[in-house]
């Protein structure tokens, strides 16, 4: 069961009391590192409707922003205000209802806020996750293509136009890397492509590994210090491989762009940063298949 450790000075409740005491007649903010939970909030009655309300919110919301924290709340008659209009006037300041893509479990109040550009983000990875995964099927004999998620399991593999089958064989055909330089100059363009689709600038490091040393553990590894990725290749196919160097690639993007200066552990299974790594490197991998099928001869 989740549970919130509230600070024990509320900086933003003290600030906005000495801002807008005048117009108070009770504020209550809790803070934590990661939220700030708003129970009560009223303006005597000669300051309602001057703006005051708009202004204290506005402050309050830069404070979560700037220190990446939830606003939780919910709106109530209790005070003297019509619950109706407190609704829409949150909903203007991004609040939404604590439910569905927007519930976060650890908050029992009917609306919630995310700071800026935290929800927008979760809820991106969740699109590209869905496109990543639904995977394109192309027929054989006609050409006609079609998304998993447009038929049925019994039927997956039969054309929707010409109905041939295109159950694939169970054979694995896709060709494993060699020492050749046709491969090796197949792996450094697929690095250019990903790079240019990620907006990376900078020059990368990638080694190829065929064979084993104690720092790579799995098939692949990111150092965030040297900025520089080991990727083991020996008896792995062509595509597998650009996989891993997609998946890299995108941790090295997110290192760029500074998203792992208050990470403690960005590469723990299940992160946000994995989650993004495995949507987006799916997505490069598709990009790149539809212009280059043979990569999968």
């Amino acid at each position: 069961m989740g549970f919130l450790i509230f600070m024990n000075m509320n900086i933003i409740e003290k600030a906005l009391e000495e801002k807008y005491g005048d117009y108070l007649v009770g504020l209550d903010v809790y803070e934590t590192a990661t939220s700030l939970i708003l129970s009560r909030i009223v303006l005597n009655k000669e300051s309602r409707n001057a703006g005051i309300g708009t202004q204290i919110m506005t402050d309050l919301i830069n404070y979560a922003d700037k220190n990446k924290q939830i606003i939780a709340l919910t709106p109530s008659s209790d005070f003297g205000g019509n619950k109706n209009k407190l609704i829409q006037f949150y909903k203007k300041f991004g609040f939404k209802k604590n439910a569905g893509q927007y519930k976060h479990y650890e908050f029992k109040d009917d609306m919630i806020r995310y700071p800026r550009g935290l929800n927008e983000s979760k809820l991106l990875i969740k699109t590209l996750l869905r496109e990543a995964l639904d995977k394109t099927i192309k027929c054989n004999e006609c050409g006609w293509t079609w998304k998993e998620s447009e038929s049925s399991k019994k039927d997956l593999y039969n054309c929707h136009k010409c109905g041939h089958d295109n159950t694939p064989k169970k054979s694995l055909n896709e060709s494993l890397l060699t020492k050749k330089e046709s491969d090796l100059k197949k792996i450094a363009d697929f690095v250019n492509f990903a790079k240019e689709y990620l907006e990376i600038d900078d020059d990368v490091k990638i080694e190829l590994a065929f064979e084993k040393t104690p720092d790579i553990r799995t098939t692949a590894y990111y150092n965030n210090g040297d900025k520089r990725m080991r990727i083991y290749v020996k008896n792995r196919a062509v595509i597998d491989i650009c996989r891993s160097i997609a998946h890299e690639l995108v941790h090295h993007k997110q290192n760029i762009d500074g998203k792992f200066e208050d990470a403690k552990d960005p590469g723990a299974d299940g992160s946000e940063f994995e989650n993004e790594a495995n949507a987006v490197s799916g997505v490069i991998i598709r990009k790149w298949g539809r212009l280059n099928p043979e990569i999968y001869d």
